[in-house]
Order: structure tokens, then sequence, then C-alpha cells
């Protein structure tokens, strides 16, 4: 049996160390294996010195100039890591010892100077493979020395060392020179750092260039050199291979090229996965030149630099850092948007981006804190409303606001095309450079360029809502001090929202452009147009005679908004709706600018409500209807407190059978004083507030809970359903599918016998975030429906954008039926034959006579309600008919 060095009895060797194992087998003597380490540790791992000595003294020294203090001060080191001692030759260095198993008291230490990394771990297993030497071929005499046994190391051969190759981190190999040498030998450590086993690595002599990054080919293979034969050192390497699942590993290559015994020049070396220190040592440079950016921001903002250029500088150089796809600056309006300043990337298209504070990720931001976004493919219906406006490629970012002493600036926005690519640590970085740019902001808020930023909508460059509203009030003092009149005129555009989903937010943003020079053409040079945010624009009228000379111009806005607009290379038009207001002081009521404000607006809907294009005059029918509203608005909130609203039942009856098959729920108001309050006197005022929210809650949680008592024990295929109405607000609001979720659950009802109507305004309100919600509902296994389906502007593409199951045809067509109008029955043909033919249920509303009853059975439709079958009804009545045995209705 050949000797061999024990694995088992010694610490595995650095790896660094691997190349440098031979030498200690053809070691003849301690002397000799002692000066290899020792030697080892000076000239290959940068030691300063290194000694081996024993209990009476040195027994190797290298280098071999050491000079006798030197010798002295590492012969009386202490065990383990101590410092150089003061006015000494090693003062500032750092020594390690380590004791020599098996070797009678021998001692192994090394010293490295103040700007070379200490390699502890290289000087313990140098002192292992040293004492495992001396345990096995070397024997104490009587003086406590060691000499050699007798054994020849140079008789061992590479096989004795396999039990020790298979312990070290590293892959151990021989290879033939070249790009396609053949690799005679590889350890099995390689599958699990590329994941090759030895055999499939040794397979095909290529492997190793082409898993070569291609930027590291040229260095790896300029180590294939035959003139390098029979040199000891060779100096390592580092170079990129390609894993077998296709990511790149480091690799810190030490190897030996000396000739086997035919001649033939082979690589000894040893491959080792740095990967991780890669990694490390990139984040401390991203982490160096982050710091430097910002100690470089800060000495510009120091000397004074333009607020605009210090915010281009600091997107430009944050742009540049690792893994930043793109990095943007952003100003806020009114936190509800953001213009964008500036951007190191032209990734977007977008200029203009909402900015949502009630929920994340603007509410921590708003309080200045750094938000991180590792992965926007996440089901965070939260992110929903920035999808839109998302970059593409873009999977991570990072989010920081720029403060000032007392308001908000703005944003900075950092994108990566990785996901998890930012740390907390580059949110510290970002909130450091947010810090410095702020402060310079506050400093210099003063400058013009700042201050017209801040006054001025920067879409339109026209004043923004803050100097409108201070122009405003300058205008009613003035007129005040000189006994004129005011006007303010409040611009909405019609259905620009649908125009903006239609051909694009930068086409709806091209538009506002058009329209801002417009608006300025058509007043006076004293008046003031400015742009409130989206498609709203108030206007200033400093002084006019009368309403007639507001009403003038007024008339001349809309006459100039409704020439042809030029979009993209395409002619389009668009009207507005116009609220007018004028201010008499002393002989009106408004206090303030945000009164008259509110007048211009409740003027404009005005405007609205009677069929767009046009203006209206604020009076006294409008402020009478303002106040009912605000009064209704009032009452609403104790109507929902003190348990006054009421749910009826209407019945919707199978068009096959006549059977009943479900209500719908309708809600009502008992009023105390004024009795039942019809829907649509509160229905539309709670609409605009989030009073719809909480009258929706209330209504599915007493629908639901209802409809629980009406299917105990009915049989299964016979159950009774329940329709209920869905807001906007509702379902765009937070958990609305964990809300109806909690509710089948706590009620244990099916939920196919749930059944939500959405009126087209719901689904208009923003696709992805509503089929984020209604894709919800689905999975819970509830049914959706449309209702009033025919009315809107695009209900044919709702029905294949959105998981819906039912329609319901609006009241309209099926008046048409009812008085033989062929247009009608023709659009209610077709909407039954769509429906039918996307497998949805087809429901007519509203059937109040036996004719328009038989004309929906003709047609196809599957269910229907009305009056004709039965009005809606208390809980009562609708027990009694449920109760009823025979079909609600024959045919």
């Amino acid at each position: 049996m050949n000797p061999r060095i024990n694995s088992q009895r010694i610490t595995p060797a650095s790896s660094a160390l691997i190349p440098f194992l031979p030498e200690f087998r053809d070691c003849r003597s301690l002397i000799e294996a002692a000066g290899t380490a020792a030697r080892i540790l000076t000239e290959e791992l940068g030691a300063a010195g290194a000694i081996v000595l024993d209990e009476n003294g040195p027994v190797a020294a290298r280098p071999t100039n050491l000079d006798a203090p030197v010798i002295a001060e590492l012969s009386t080191a202490p065990s383990g890591i101590s410092a150089g001692v003061t006015a000494t030759p090693l003062a500032g260095h750092t020594i390690a010892g380590y004791p020599i198993r098996n070797s009678g008291g021998m001692r192994l230490t090394a010293a490295w100077g103040p700007q070379v990394a200490l390699r502890t771990d290289e000087v313990r297993s140098t002192a292992s493979i040293l004492a495992e030497w001396i345990h096995q071929f070397g024997q104490e005499d009587g003086g406590g020395r060691t000499r050699l046994r007798g054994i020849p190391a140079r008789d061992l051969n590479q096989d004795d060392f396999t039990d020790l190759i298979e312990t070290i981190p590293a892959i151990v190999y021989l290879a033939e020179m070249g790009e396609s040498g053949r690799w005679r030998y590889v350890s099995p450590q390689i599958e699990s750092v590329l994941g090759y086993t030895p055999e499939e690595w040794m397979a095909d002599p290529n492997n190793w260039f082409h898993a070569l990054h291609p930027d590291d080919r040229d260095y790896a293979l300029a180590f294939e050199d035959q003139r390098l034969i029979g040199l000891d050192i060779h100096p390592p390497a580092e170079y990129r291979l390609k894993a077998r699942d296709g990511h790149y590993v480091w690799m810190f290559e030490r190897a030996r090229l000396l000739p086997d015994k035919d001649g033939s020049p082979i690589w000894h070396g040893v491959m080792q996965d740095i990967s991780a220190l890669k990694s490390a040592e990139v984040e401390l440079a991203q982490k160096a030149e982050q710091q430097l950016l910002v100690a470089r921001l800060g000495d510009m903002a120091v000397r004074g630099e333009d607020p605009d250029e210090l915010l281009r500088t600091a997107a430009s150089w944050i742009g540049r850092l690792d893994r930043v796809l793109e990095a943007s600056i952003w100003e806020q309006e009114d936190y509800e948007r953001l213009h964008l300043c500036h951007r190191s990337a032209d990734i977007g298209q977008q200029t203009v981006i909402p900015f949502l504070t009630s929920t994340f990720p603007g509410a921590p931001l708003i309080k200045g804190e750094p938000v991180l976004i590792p992965n926007w493919n996440q089901q965070d219906p939260r992110l929903d409303p920035y999808r839109d406006v998302l970059p593409e490629n873009v999977m991570s970012s990072a989010i920081t606001p720029i403060l000032g002493a007392d308001q908000q600036f703005g944003l900075i926005i950092v994108h990566s095309d990785r996901a998890g690519a930012f740390t907390e640590e580059d949110g510290n970085f970002l909130l450091a450079t947010a810090n410095v740019l702020g402060n310079a902001i506050e400093r210099t808020r003063s400058d013009q360029s700042l201050h017209y930023r801040l006054n001025h909508d920067l879409l339109t460059e026209l004043p923004n809502r803050r100097l409108f509203t201070s122009r405003l009030a300058d205008a009613m003092e003035a007129a005040e001090r000189d006994g004129t009149m005011v006007g303010l005129l409040f611009l909405d555009l019609d259905h620009f929202k649908l125009i903006n989903d239609g051909i694009g937010h930068h086409a709806g943003d091209e538009m506002l452009r058009e329209v801002a020079p417009r608006l300025s053409r058509s007043v006076r040079r004293s008046d003031t147009v400015s742009r409130f945010g989206g498609d709203e624009f108030g206007i200033v009228l400093s002084s006019v005679a009368d309403e007639a000379e507001a009403w003038e111009i007024a008339e001349r806005i809309l006459a100039e908004i409704s020439q042809p607009i030029a979009v993209e290379g395409t002619e389009r038009l668009i009207t507005a709706s116009v609220g007018i207001t004028v201010w008499q002081p002393g002989v009106d009521s408004v206090v303030g600018p945000e009164d008259l404000i509110q007048e211009a607006d409740a003027a404009m809907y005005q405007a609205k409500e009677a069929g767009r294009a046009r203006a209206h005059m604020f009076g006294a029918a409008i402020q009478e209807k303002m106040v009912r509203r605000l009064e209704v608005e009032r009452e609403l909130h104790r109507a929902i407190e003190r348990d006054e609203l009421a749910v009826a039942y209407q019945p919707m009856i199978d068009l096959g059978s006549g059977n009943l098959v479900g209500f719908e729920a309708l809600v009502r108001w008992r009023h105390p004083d004024k009795g039942l309050v019809q829907p649509g006197d509160f229905i539309p005022i709670a609409e605009e507030s989030e009073l719809i929210r909480k009258v929706d809650t209330w209504v599915i949680r007493q629908a639901i809970a209802q409809a629980t008592e009406w299917n105990r024990g009915r049989p299964a295929g016979r159950g009774i359903s329940i329709s209920v109405n869905s807001s906007t607000r509702q379902v765009r609001g937070e958990g609305f599918t964990d809300l109806v979720s909690g509710l089948l659950e706590r009620h244990d009802f099916p939920p196919e016998l749930l059944t939500i109507e959405l009126t087209e305004t719901v689904l208009l309100a923003g696709t992805r975030q509503v089929n984020t919600v209604l894709e919800g509902l689905k999975r819970l296994g509830v049914r959706l429906a449309l209702d009033d389906f025919g009315t809107g502007f695009s209900s044919l593409s709702y029905l294949g954008e959105f998981p819906l199951d039912e329609i319901k045809i609006d009241r309209k067509f099926i008046d048409y039926l009812g008085v033989g109008d062929p247009r009608g029955s023709a659009i209610a043909n077709a909407i039954v034959q769509i429906g039918r033919s996307l497998s949805m249920t087809v429901v007519a509303e509203a059937v109040s006579s036996e004719t328009t009853l038989q004309m929906v059975r003709d047609l196809g439709c599957h269910a229907a309600q009305g009056y004709l079958i039965a009005k809606p009804l208390w809980t009562p009545d609708a027990t009694a008919l449920i109760e009823r045995q025979d079909p609600l209705y024959a045919f």
C-alpha cells in the first residue's frame, strides 16, 4: 500500500494552496518542507515575512534576507492574530501565527503589511499541510527535533492526493494546452459549480472554450503559450464560464504548465468559484460610486449650481449606475400628478403620470420614505394605476421623494430591467441624493425658473391652479376696490377620456397643448387662462361689465375649440362644456376664490347635463340644486348610520319555463320626514363621493344574507339567484374582492347564485385595474353582468375584453319593441345574437307589456324582468312569491 497524506486528519486546504501540494510531496527533509511553507506565504500570498520555528528557534525564514529584529518579533508573536509592536519594523503590520500539530511544539508565523489583505486561512492551511507532512514522513529524535523517516516522498503519485482533492471547495484539473485541449482529469466539484459531471465536461474538449464569456476569451487564451512551460509560477487568472443552466460563474484560476512523461505540456490547476466575491466587489464599487455621486452633487449645490441643472445632472449620473435602466426626476402637481422634469434615457413616452397618495406607493412617499418595488409582475392591485404609464422592459423600481422644509417637490424614480435589482442601501442612497436636491431647491426657490415651474402647468405652459387661485383673489380685491365685476369660466372638454383612451395618452397630451393657445387667443390680455389638471381649464375674467360680456367670451371660446385640431397628422373634432359665474362685490354672497370656483364648476356640470358643447350661467336654480345636493349628501350619511336604507327585490323569470329564477336587489331610502326617496334623487349624489361605496356595501351585505335565507333547504339546481349593482368607486376601491369573498364564506352562499351588475361607466374607469378586480371575482365563481347594454360608446369591445357572463338589454331598446319601432327591434335582435354567440345569458329589462314580453321571448332572450312580471317587492312579498309552486308567468 502506497503511503499518502491522510485528508481526514487535515483542515481542508485553501484553494490557493492546491497548485503547491506537489512541492510538499517532493520535500526530502523537514527544513525543505518548512522553507517551502515560508516561501509560499511570502512569494505567492503576499506576506512581508514568514518563519517556521520550534522551541529552539527558527527552522526556516523567508525572504532569506529578513532582518534579525523582524525574525525576533515574529518568533515572539503570540498564537492567533496580533498587531506589530509600535516603533518596531513590523509596526502597522498584522501578524498571524498558528501551531503545527504533531511537531513537538513547532509554529508557523507570517506578517502582512497594512495595504495587503490578510490571508489567515492560508496561514492556517499551510500549518495543517506541514503538520500532516511531519506526521507521515518525519519522526522525532531524542532531542525533540523531527527528522525524515526514510520514506521517499518523491515516490508518491497524483492518485495519493485524490481524497484530499475531493475535499477542496474548488475544481482541480489536468488539461492539455489550447482552446480545444483534451481534459485529462477534472475533480467532481465541477458539477456543483458549473452543473456538468466530470465525464460530461471531459467528453468534449471544446467545452471550456465555448463556456468562456465572449468578453473574456482573448484574456483567457493569452495564457495558452508554450513559453510558460517549466516556469515555477504563473499569474492567476480571473474570467467567466457559462454554467450548464446558462448563468455565468466567475472563476479564479491558478495553474502550472508542466510537461508530462512524454514531454507534452499539461496544465495542472485549480479553479475556484469567486462569484460571491465579485458580487461583493461590485456592490462595494457601486456604494463607493454612489457616495462619490452624492458628494459631487453636494459640492455643486454649495457652489450655487442652478437647481434645474442639478436635477438634470443627478438623473444623468444615477442613470449610468449599474443595474439602472433609466433614472428620472418628476415634479408633482397638488399631490395628484407628476410631471417629467429630466430623464437619463428615452425608454418611456409619458410626461405626466398619476400620483395617488392614499395607497401604496404614494402613501409612504408623502411621508418622506423611499419605496422599493422588487417586481412589477407581482399581483398587487395597488400598482395597477401605474402599469399603463410604466415604460417597457421595466421589472423593478426604486422611488424616493424630494423634500423641502415645508413641501414635497417631486420624486426620483429609478427603473431596472431586472427583478429585485434594488436594495435598502440603494433606497438610502437615493434618499441622500434627494436630500441634496431638496435642500438646493429650497435655497433657490425664489429663483425665477423654479418659481415659474411651481406656478405653471408643464404640459401646456399655462398657469396652474395655484397661480390661478392667486390671480382670482387679486381680481376680486381689485373689483372690491374699483367697484367692478369679476367673471370666472370653468371649462371641461367633452368625452376627452374616450379620446385619450382611444388614440393614446401621448395624443391626448398633444390635443391639450393645441387647446391651450386657442383658449388664450379667445380671451383678453388681462385675463388668465389656467389648466387645473386633466382636461379642465379655468379662466379669470379680470373685469367684466355684466353677465352678457362673460357670455360673449364663453361663446367665443366654444367656437374656437370646435374648429378641427390636428393630432398626429389627423384632424379631430372636440367640443367643450363651460360654466360661467360673475361676482359683484357687495351684492353676491361669495366670500373667496374657492367659492367662485365651486359655482363655475356647478354651472359647467349643468352644461354637460343639458347636452354638452354649450355654456351655462350659474344662477339661483343651480345654487338651489347645490344646496339641495349638499343637504341630501349630509342626510344620506345619517341614513346609513340610522339604518334608514332598505332593499327591494325585483323578480326575474326564465323565458323558457316562466319560473322565478332570481331577484335584482334595489336600494331604497325610507326618509323619516320625506317618506320613500326615489333612487334617482340620491344615488347620483352618492356616486360623486365615497358615500356610494358605503351604500353598495350595505346593499350587498343585505342581499346575500337574505338570499341565503331563501335558498336554505332548496333542492340542488333550484336555487334563487341574487343580482346587485356595483358602482365605479366600489369596483375600483380597496378590498372589493375580499369583501365579496368574505360574505360568501360567512353565509356559505353558492357563488354561482350571485351576480354583480356593472355599467359601462365602471368598465370605462380603468381597464387594467378593473379587469384585475373582475378576474378576482370570477375566480370566486361569481357571475358578472353588463347592465344597460347598448347605451355606451364601446360596449362591443367590452364583451371580449372583460370576463362577463350576462348582458342586460337597456330599457330604451325594450321600449322600441313595445311601440313597434323596427330600428329598436333590429338592435335588440343584434344584441341577443351577439350575447348568444358569446355563450352569455341575455336578460331583457323593463318589460311592461304582453307584446314586449312575447317579442323578447321570440328574439331568444333567456330571462326578463319588469313591471309586467312584478314591481320591486319588499322582503315578505318576495318570500311569498318564492313559496308559490306554480310558474310565475305562464306562456
